[in-house]
């Protein structure tokens, strides 16, 4: 595979798109789990989903789950969702409340932190200090939980000192999930990305979107607006951070991370099907400097915050061709739906843009297994979808020294 992924890496050409192989090969997957999956930090979920101790949720992606749970001291562990065992899954609910783990095949149970507490007829030799859930890589970012399956993954350090006063400002921390949902796409993980990372289709493609986010125009008229709205930044509290990806920034062995804020359209405060306000404001926001927040940490987690409501997207390969849009709507903690928020006025303008992006993703995928398909070059517009693919690239060819 090495020699096979040498000479796909040899004929990528600068800033085209990547050959069929990178969206068809399994063997190719195959080194993508390890190289992409394994190595770096994703997006597991929000704090406020387990408050208490022994509330755990599971992380699911490809062959893996991950149990997190509040600890009995109050902190966040990630567990391997494996007994020690024979292997058995532990958890078979997605989340839950448990005192301790016990696994349903052969009764082997573990403490909230991991460790092998009961294990019976294993004989008097047997140790059970040696039999721990294998742990997993946590960090806490603002009440954003982050983890790695690899114990040599980046640091993310630098992004959590870089992210951490801009998300203390939107008050992230004191944010609960209103809904979530999961976009089932039968096309390779990579090809979701690409579209999530470009607005070169904006206009075409998502008429809903388009009327509120001037991301979709060209660079002198994206300017003008991006002006007026960080006129605004001082008397609505919004941290004073401009169009600033950080990526190229991160140092050598740290997760990249980006920031940046957009503007939106004049008499378009948040992303609503009206424009209108939709939730209280958060964190220490005074007013609606008519603006969204675009984040993300790592290759599959993206994060998008208006003034009064914040989403989190994160894209998690389930096949070579098969893979999943994970969203989650959060508002502030103290917001009671049908006061202060509507549940599908909320929902409705990401909820139909990324059915549209589905189906587009899907015609994606299908040109690409074409006999026909040829990668052609990447517009002005998207430049963003271009770094990615480096970014990639430089990823797969690390794994082949």
């Amino acid at each position: 595979m090495q020699a096979a992924l040498s000479d796909l890496l040899d004929r990528t050409k600068p800033g085209h798109g990547l050959a069929q192989e990178f969206y068809t090969s399994p063997d190719l997957y195959d080194v993508e789990r390890e190289a992409i999956f394994a190595r770096n930090w994703i997006y597991a979920g929000h704090v406020s989903q387990i408050p208490n101790a022994g509330d755990y949720f599971l992380f699911e992606m490809d062959r893996e789950s991950i149990i997190l749970v509040r600890d009995r001291d109050g902190q966040i562990k990630a567990h391997a969702n494996v007994c020690r065992h024979r292997g058995s899954r532990l958890c078979r609910e997605h989340e839950g409340s448990a005192k301790i783990f016990r696994c349903p095949y052969h009764a082997w149970a573990y403490s909230l932190d991991g460790q092998l507490i009961s294990a019976n007829n294993m004989g008097s030799d047997f140790d059970l200090s040696q039999h721990a859930l294998k742990p997993v890589q946590v960090s806490i970012i603002s009440g954003l939980i982050f983890i790695s399956l690899q114990a040599s993954s980046p640091t993310i350090q630098p992004a959590s000192k870089a992210l951490t006063p801009i998300l203390e400002a939107f008050g992230t921390s004191a944010l609960k999930i209103a809904a979530s949902e999961s976009y089932n796409i039968a096309a390779n993980w990579k090809l979701a990305i690409e579209n999530y990372h470009e607005c070169y289709h904006c206009g075409p493609a998502h008429p809903e979107y388009s009327q509120h986010h001037t991301l979709k125009l060209p660079s002198t008229e994206f300017d003008a607006q991006q002006t007026r709205m960080r006129d605004r930044w001082a008397e609505c509290g919004v941290p004073d951070q401009a169009y600033d990806f950080q990526d190229d920034k991160a140092p050598i062995g740290a997760q990249g991370f980006a920031y940046s804020r957009s503007a939106l359209f004049e008499g378009s405060v948040t992303g609503s099907q009206s424009g209108n306000a939709l939730a209280p404001l958060l964190g220490r926001l005074t007013q609606y400097d008519r603006g969204a927040s675009d984040i993300n940490l790592g290759p599959v987690s993206f994060f998008l915050i208006y003034s009064d409501h914040m989403m989190t997207f994160r894209f998690l390969p389930t096949g070579l061709q098969s893979c999943r849009c994970d969203i989650s709507w959060l508002v502030h903690a103290d917001a009671q739906e049908g006061k202060d928020y509507s549940l599908s006025a909320l929902t409705w303008l990401w909820d139909i843009t990324t059915k549209a992006d589905k189906t587009i993703i899907l015609d994606n995928q299908a040109g690409i297994n074409s006999r026909f398909y040829d990668p052609g070059p990447f517009s002005e517009m998207e430049q963003w979808t271009k770094r990615f693919i480096d970014w990639y690239l430089t990823q797969m060819r690390a794994t082949i020294g």
